[in-house]
């Protein structure tokens, strides 16, 4: 199971009942485990032991330069905010004495960090959703009030904004290529674990090309991996790598398991950061599709004329893929599919092997945008465009 990181608490109306993170931390406990043993004055330094090398005549170095991280932490730190949310919503009650209550106030904790000196914060989407009020806390103690500037709910982040005015000059930290970066790269996550402001904890690149859930239930693509710890309130913190550089938005763990954090990586922001600046919510494009990665296995299975590609078991009623003309697979009883489905083999001469490769596609257009996907119909060969729509949004034809 994926978790969002960030922190949320509640105030229950006059009673001054608190719900303790209690909960939360028990739903984390497994992936607490074991992750003290990341920085340690055991760990050598180039001047406490020499480089070797392995069997595959690779240098062997230390982990890292203790003064590396330090330096690194002392310049990029105050970037790094605190963010702390209110929501409160308003719900009518039904009956014959209509009325209002308050439910109970929600306070919530998240992490974010400076990209210009115009007083521009990145942070995640589930950070601020709902918020009523947005305050950012910055390195130095100072509290600032934010607006919520852009939202893209579908790849979970949020564009705040602060009164640049308001404070001194703003340190704010470089975007990298996230396209760049390799497993076994220094990782080094920025943010608020739990209200402690100001924490760093050092890891590596664990792995590229994850997937994740959004809120909307859209997946997030291209997702990063890595061990640098990652608790609840890390939310909308950055990924730095070794030059102090963002490569990722750290947003959610494995809660099963130890030391697996995922971040977004700082691609996807920079592509979506003019539509964010412009304000309001982002729309995301979609298909209209339940598909799956077609192998030889299932190739074989299901007699297809080709051993990869995406194989649509279902489409949507009203989606633009239903409109296209987009064919569905026939179902078992178990909903196993039958065959008879269309094979998606490249859009717009773009090759893609998986339902990844559709989504990382669409994410660099926009609603109403039109694409070419190049199709197998049984064993033919077809185009069909596709004029794509507003993630979720369906329509009677």
């Amino acid at each position: 199971m994926k978790t969002v990181c960030s922190t949320i608490s509640k105030k229950l109306g006059r009673y001054g009942i608190i719900v303790s993170l209690i909960a939360v931390i028990m739903l984390f406990t497994s992936a607490l485990a074991g992750c003290s043993a990341g920085v340690g004055a055991d760990v050598a330094s180039p001047s406490q032991e020499g480089s070797s090398a392995n069997t595959f005549g690779i240098a062997v170095a230390p982990l890292y330069d203790e003064n590396t991280v330090a330096s690194l932490y002392e310049q990029t730190i105050p970037a790094v905010v605190e963010i702390e949310t209110v929501r409160q919503i308003d719900q009518d009650i039904s009956g014959p004495f209509q009325f209002q209550v308050l439910t109970p106030e929600q306070r919530g904790q998240g992490s974010g960090f400076f990209i210009d000196g115009d007083g521009h914060i990145l942070t995640n989407n589930h950070v601020v959703e709902s918020a009523k009020t947005v305050k950012v806390v910055l390195h130095n103690g100072e509290e600032l009030d934010a607006k919520v500037v852009g939202t893209d709910p579908q790849n979970d982040m949020a564009l705040l904004e602060v009164n640049a005015g308001e404070t001194g000059k703003i340190t704010f930290l470089p975007m990298g290529n996230s396209d760049d970066i390799r497993p076994g790269q220094m990782a080094v996550a920025m943010g608020s674990p739990y209200g402690l402001e100001g924490s760093i904890t050092v890891g590596i690149v664990s792995g590229l090309g994850r997937s994740l859930p959004s809120d909307s239930s859209r997946t997030i693509v291209d997702v990063i991996q890595t061990d640098a710890a990652i608790n609840p309130g890390n939310s909308g913190g950055p990924l730095l790598n070794s030059k102090g550089e963002v490569i990722g938005i750290n947003t959610a763990i494995e809660a099963n398991a130890s030391s697996i954090g995922f971040a977004i990586p700082i691609n996807m922001a920079k592509l979506q950061l003019p539509a964010l600046l412009r304000g309001g919510e982002l729309k995301s494009p979609w298909l209209g599709i339940e598909a799956t990665a077609v192998d030889s296995e299932l190739a074989s299975k299901l007699g297809l004329p080709v051993d990869s590609g995406v194989y649509i078991i279902n489409v949507v009623k009203g989606s633009p893929a239903e409109k296209a003309g987009l064919v569905k697979s026939a179902l078992d009883s178990q909903g196993e599919p039958t065959g008879g489905g269309d094979v998606i083999t490249a859009v717009d001469d773009m090759p893609v092997t998986k339902v990844e490769d559709l989504l990382s596609y669409f994410n660099r257009k926009q609603p109403g945008d039109k694409v070419s996907l190049s199709v197998y119909r049984g064993y033919n060969q077809i185009m069909v465009p596709v004029e794509l729509g507003e993630w979720g949004v369906v329509t009677e034809q």
